[in-house]
């Protein structure tokens, strides 16, 4: 089988790394599109998987307009060359179209309901969208489920052993008590008009946490100057491994703050999204706290974070709870391949 998968995202990175290795390894080929953004084509070198850069995309409205016009008849460009039986990702807005314009199937991955406009540009195009189990919204017949959700692609015990040697470049030992923050630039389409935490509690943040032991952030954008000294500098591709041995994770992103409550780190997610599987995770597991961006939610939520890092056993609770929660659920990269492998094209 002939796969032609596009990669907007650095989590779609990991979300089919292991699938297109076991999958070549059945002697199925794969043309990898990619956005070149942060840490995306970082990790595609990494894990030395080929790629073609699709380009960095429009920032204002009209930009990513354009953008969209252009790639999708990029996308059909190289789908003629290179004749794919199937078009894959995790809703991108360019795999559809290509997918009609070549009259081959399309199969689509999500989790994020606040994705509305995009579904747009994916719904009409797919024969199957899978989705967690936990996912609200009914996507239609083409609609199908799974046991799991897509960080367990990865953060499996199968595919994930964490390495403690990330610690050592950070004066770090097993053991250390120390917290990561996460903040998002909040320039993608569908988080117009939304935002996260003020410049003023950032530093409310870091003041509040560093009491307790170390505060490195994690950010997509420009930090106050006073914070710099914060930013973490890593190798993207060791970043779960910091995830597993941090004491706390606050942030911004939903995969982040997901990928964190995996490997058995708390997490305090604010944002004005009410995503799904940070509900899930919260309300079954207790591994996630979600917070608004009202002033009220703001303070609840740092004063939450301060609690829990300066706690003794926050740790040690958490990684029983993610253990639980892998108990209960599924391994979806073998789910990817099974599903695939048996579709009827």
């Amino acid at each position: 089988m002939r796969i032609m998968i596009d990669i907007g995202h650095p989590a779609h990175v990991h979300y089919f790394r292991n699938f297109i290795r076991i999958m070549e390894t059945r002697g199925h080929q794969f043309l990898v599109t990619a956005r070149s953004r942060e840490h995306v084509t970082e990790l595609l070198r990494h894990y030395d998987i080929p790629f073609e850069d699709r380009g960095i995309g429009g920032t204002s409205l009209m930009g990513k307009i354009f953008y969209l016009l252009v790639t999708v008849w990029k996308q059909y460009r190289r789908a003629l060359k290179f004749k794919p039986d199937l078009f894959l990702d995790f809703s991108t807005i360019y795999s559809g179209p290509a997918a009609w314009l070549t009259r081959k199937p399309y199969i689509t991955f999500t989790d994020t309901e606040n994705t509305k406009l995009y579904r747009r540009f994916i719904d009409p195009f797919c024969k199957v969208v899978y989705t967690p189990e936990c996912f609200p919204s009914h996507l239609g017949k083409h609609h199908r489920r799974f046991n799991g959700v897509m960080e367990l692609a990865y953060l499996h015990p199968k595919y994930f052993e964490p390495d403690p040697a990330v610690l050592e470049a950070l004066n770090l030992k097993p053991g250390d008590r120390f917290a990561i923050l996460r903040f998002v630039d909040w320039k993608a389409l569908h988080d117009r008009g939304k935002a996260g935490f003020p410049e003023h509690r950032k530093m409310e943040l870091v003041k509040s946490l560093e009491r307790f032991g170390k505060v490195l952030i994690s950010s997509e954008g420009a930090l106050p100057n006073e914070l710099e000294s914060h930013r973490l500098r890593i190798d993207p591709a060791k970043m779960h491994h910091l995830l597993f041995y941090a004491t706390l994770l606050v942030g911004e992103g939903a995969t982040m703050t997901t990928e964190a409550a995996l490997l058995g780190t708390p997490a305090i997610y604010l944002s004005d999204f009410r995503l799904a599987n940070l509900l899930y995770l919260e309300n079954n597991y207790g591994l996630v706290l979600n917070f608004g961006t009202s002033e009220k939610e703001q303070s609840m939520a740092l004063n939450s974070a301060e609690m829990l890092f300066g706690r003794s056993g926050t740790k040690n609770n958490a990684a029983a709870q993610s253990g639980k929660f892998l108990d209960d659920h599924i391994d979806v990269t073998g789910f990817m391949v099974d599903a695939i492998e048996n579709m009827k094209l």
